[in-house]
């Protein structure tokens, strides 16, 4: 027997208050557009709201869909806000060195995962690949001041850097096992 809350009537009123829930939500996002878009607040509302309709206890429908869009709102700028640190070390030297560099990340333990297995990735390959793309992505060095520092005309550079970018995707989208085979063969080709 289905819940009384999705008779007809119930969805309709709540899709009846889409237009003043989408307005709502563009209100309460204004220039913080990293949060979200109101269409995305508006799914969310209608969802929570179609999941919980048993809670559901007076006849204040709009007050109660705009009390569930305000939270969705308000728990994804504290996401936003919240940010953690990730120590990153400089290709060639030893995790524990002085010179780590505090990279900000959102803090989501998926973030962090990622993080961690594309270091991971990018220590598996030989030390000139892993110095261009430290240099070129996480230094955010101009191609012409890397080239400049590592002594390459800017073709070669270029051409090191694509091979370098390639074998560090498939390295991270590489099983465990498969990423050290992979670093073997890249270690074998620049040596």
């Amino acid at each position: 027997m289905s819940s009384p809350r999705f008779a007809p009537e119930f969805v309709e009123r709540i899709m009846a208050l889409r237009p003043a829930l989408r307005r709502q939500a563009a209100f309460l996002i204004g220039k913080r557009t990293q949060i979200g878009s109101p269409d995305d607040f508006l799914q969310d509302t209608i969802i929570t709201a179609l999941k919980g309709a048993d809670r559901f206890a007076d006849d204040n429908m709009s007050g109660w869909l705009m009390a569930i869009l305000h939270g969705h709102v308000r728990n994804a700028r504290r996401r936003v806000h919240v940010r953690t640190s990730v120590p990153l070390s400089p290709a060639g030297t030893a995790d524990g060195d002085a010179d780590m560099i505090e990279v900000p990340v959102a803090a989501t333990q998926e973030l962090k995962l990622d993080v961690d297995d594309a270091l991971a990735a990018l220590r598996t390959l030989p030390a000139a690949d892993q110095e261009i793309i430290w240099l070129a992505r996480i230094e955010e060095l101009s191609h012409e001041e890397i080239a400049a520092r590592l002594g390459l005309p800017l073709g070669t550079l270029h051409a090191r850097l694509s091979r370098a970018t390639a074998r560090l995707r498939a390295a991270y989208e590489a099983e465990p096992d498969a990423a050290k085979t992979i670093a073997c063969a890249s270690r074998r080709r620049a040596a």
